[in-house]
Formats: C-alpha cells, structure tokens, sequence
C-alpha cells in the first residue's frame, strides 16, 4: 500500500501534468477509504483572475482552487480529478 505521502505526491505530479502553470500548490486534506482501497488527496492551488479589483487595476485578482484526487491505494494510479468547492 502506498503511504499518504506518497498518494499526496503523486496527486500533485498529476496535476501539473495537466496545469503545468499552477502555482503554490499545497495539501488541504488527506482521507483513506474505510476498506483502505483509495486515497482521497485535495490539493489547493492558485488561479490568476482575469477580474480586475476595481481598486487596484494593474493587479489581477488571485483565487485559490481546489482538487480532490481518488487514487488507488495499492497501485498509486489516479482514478479521478474533480473540482472541489471551499466554501
């Protein structure tokens, strides 16, 4: 079985497979299936807004996203990427 660590580093290496301009990316949660099956990792990153603060018009505005990865807690495959709404 793959340890958390390595379940979280894995989620991130994919991620910038696909977003290979994602900044500070960082660990929100970690979480183990019941039957020890899956790990679900979340990872937050910045996303650089197109919206303007209308006070500051030179700064663009910095979001902060979220991920979850479902990745196979014995062969460390990812199995889904979705969006992951903080609220």
């Amino acid at each position: 079985m793959i340890s958390v660590n390595e379940a979280a580093n894995i989620a991130a290496e994919y991620m910038k497979g696909f977003f290979p301009n994602t900044d500070f990316i960082q660990l929100e949660e970690v979480e183990i299936t019941d039957d020890k099956l899956y790990w679900f990792i979340t990872l937050s990153y910045n996303e650089e807004s197109a919206i303007r603060n209308v006070f500051q018009l030179n700064t663009p505005t910095v979001l902060r996203k979220y991920k979850q990865f479902k990745i196979d807690s014995e062969s460390g495959e990812v199995l889904a990427m979705k969006i992951r709404d903080i609220k």
